[in-house]
């Protein structure tokens, strides 16, 4: 079969991993897109939404897997100083009549902060919802999430602060409802699995070194050794070196990751094992010295006996031919 390009009504030029690395037409599409019209770089997500006869969240999606794919740059980073700009109350009015339901979630982040928001605070939420693209559920879990963070160490919440939260995890790559849900889940984990750290090694408030933290991660995040198993490996190491080493912890939890090792009670079988074939390893070392020895001196004695036996033979035959 012959396949011919028709250029007739021009041609866009796009990077040549695409031909592997785009996962779905979509992708495909807005990369053409972005490559022919060079505006659309800066568009807003609605607009290129509309352009592609899609929704903005389908295109914030096919964007993150073509930055994944490292077929388009990684966004710059967005700051509040930067993007924010007090918006006129007709700025702000005609926002929100113009999304359904969203002063609804405004009056809800007010109930969470117990305060009526002035201009300058209804300012910085619409421009979350403009310039970042976030939905009303979405501003009200951070403004619920980080209320319930800040209450643990008795702070009260403000507005300034989930604008910097919500920049912060934008920059992150986190757009969506069910992007943030997963964010807080897995932030409520690290932050348990630090306090567990901090009571186990005895640190105390203060924070970890980097060389801790690397390893803390790692032992965490890369590998998801349960806690279990890092008590293990603290107590093994304190038993061996007299003290909580690290570095000794880690090279036991790597043994243990690579053999794929997931319990307390695997990790003790596997010590046993290993004990019980040191043992074995030794005792027949020490047998096979023995039997070495014990052949060399009787293959000794015997070359002796044999070498005098034809001595004597060899002067009687001698005395006789006298």
């Amino acid at each position: 079969m012959s396949y011919k390009p028709d250029f007739s009504e021009g041609a866009v030029a796009v990077p040549e991993a695409a031909i592997d690395a785009c996962g779905d037409l979509l992708q495909f599409r807005l990369l053409c897109l972005i490559c022919s019209d060079r505006t659309m770089c800066e568009a807003d997500d609605s607009v290129i939404a509309e352009r592609l006869l899609c929704t903005a969240d389908e295109v914030r999606a096919a964007a993150e897997a073509l930055r994944a794919a490292e077929l388009i740059k990684p966004e710059r980073k967005l700051s509040p100083s930067a993007q924010s700009k007090n918006l006129t109350g007709e700025e702000i009015a005609e926002i929100i009549e113009g999304d359904e339901g969203f002063r609804g979630f405004i009056d809800e982040c007010e109930n969470i902060c117990g305060k009526v928001f002035t201009p300058t605070d209804m300012s910085k939420i619409v421009s979350l919802r403009k310039n970042l693209g976030f939905d009303g559920e979405t501003i009200v879990l951070m403004f619920f999430y980080y209320a319930e963070k800040l209450d643990a160490v008795q702070k009260k919440l403000s507005v300034s602060y989930v604008e910097k939260a919500a920049y912060s995890l934008y920059n992150q790559g986190i757009r969506t409802y069910a992007q943030l849900q997963e964010y807080i889940t897995q932030d409520k984990y690290r932050n348990s699995i630090k306090f567990k750290l901090r009571r186990l090694f005895g640190t105390g408030d203060r924070e970890f070194t980097k060389k801790e933290q690397k390893f803390f991660d790692k032992w965490s995040f890369e590998w998801n050794m349960p806690f279990e198993l890092i008590e293990y490996a603290f107590e093994e190491a304190v038993n061996q070196t007299g003290k909580p080493a690290i570095d000794y912890m880690s090279k036991i939890l790597s043994s243990l990751h690579d053999e794929g090792i997931t319990s307390v009670e695997e990790a003790e079988k596997r010590s046993k094992d290993n004990k019980s074939v040191a043992r074995n390893s030794r005792y027949y070392s020490a047998n096979k010295k023995t039997d070495k020895n014990k052949t060399s001196s009787f293959d000794s004695s015997e070359f002796f006996e044999d070498a005098l036996r034809r001595s004597e033979e060899m002067l009687n035959n001698f005395e006789r031919k006298d």
